[in-house]
């Protein structure tokens, strides 16, 4: 039987990490999400020391890693979610390989203009923790996603994008019986 791991990754303010806690309850498998480490790890170092904005990404990946050794080393399940860069998640399918592993992975997309109101309007309410950098251009938003967090071109052995420009057209019931049959 294969090892199995769950990446939720794509675009910022797609829902990534609601839909990521609403599968991990409704599995019971256990939810790694990005920002909650970056955020412990912020909290630690405090916002004077400067260590989260600049190595913060790079360490919470690390870790993120190392967790999802450990699962697939003691054969168990586990949900990675994240704005994942192609090249994090290149390292994720190295480790499935060396565990004869196997990922589903949802891509949340979406209309960017629509994506980056959104990003902007949760940012200017005060609801994200200090160690998120928010605001910025239209084109700004567009390159980071597009260069950086789409995961163009990442493809794992089921591969399921998700249009979140409108969350009430998504379809969350079918994505988790496509998890649930993809643990199975």
């Amino acid at each position: 039987m294969k090892n199995k791991i769950i990446i939720i990754g794509g675009y910022c303010a797609t829902g990534k990490s609601t839909f990521a806690r609403k599968l991990s309850r409704e599995l019971h498998v256990p939810c790694f999400e990005k920002d909650i480490i970056k955020e412990t790890l912020g909290d630690g170092f405090g916002p004077e020391s400067g260590e989260v904005f600049a190595k913060g990404s790079l360490v919470t990946f690390m870790l993120m890693l190392h967790i999802a050794e450990c699962f697939l080393q003691a054969g168990r399940i586990c949900i990675l979610e994240s704005n994942f860069r192609l090249q994090e998640f290149d390292r994720i399918k190295e480790l499935l390989a060396k565990y004869n592993g196997e990922c589903l992975l949802f891509k949340f997309k979406g209309d960017l203009d629509v994506i980056h109101k959104r990003y902007l309007e949760r940012h200017d309410a005060g609801e994200r923790h200090w160690v998120h950098k928010g605001g910025g251009t239209i084109e700004i938003f567009k390159n980071a996603m597009t260069e950086r967090f789409g995961l163009n071109g990442a493809e794992a052995e089921q591969t399921v994008d998700v249009d979140a420009t409108s969350f009430d057209d998504i379809d969350y019931e079918n994505l988790v019986c496509i998890a649930k049959g993809f643990i199975k």
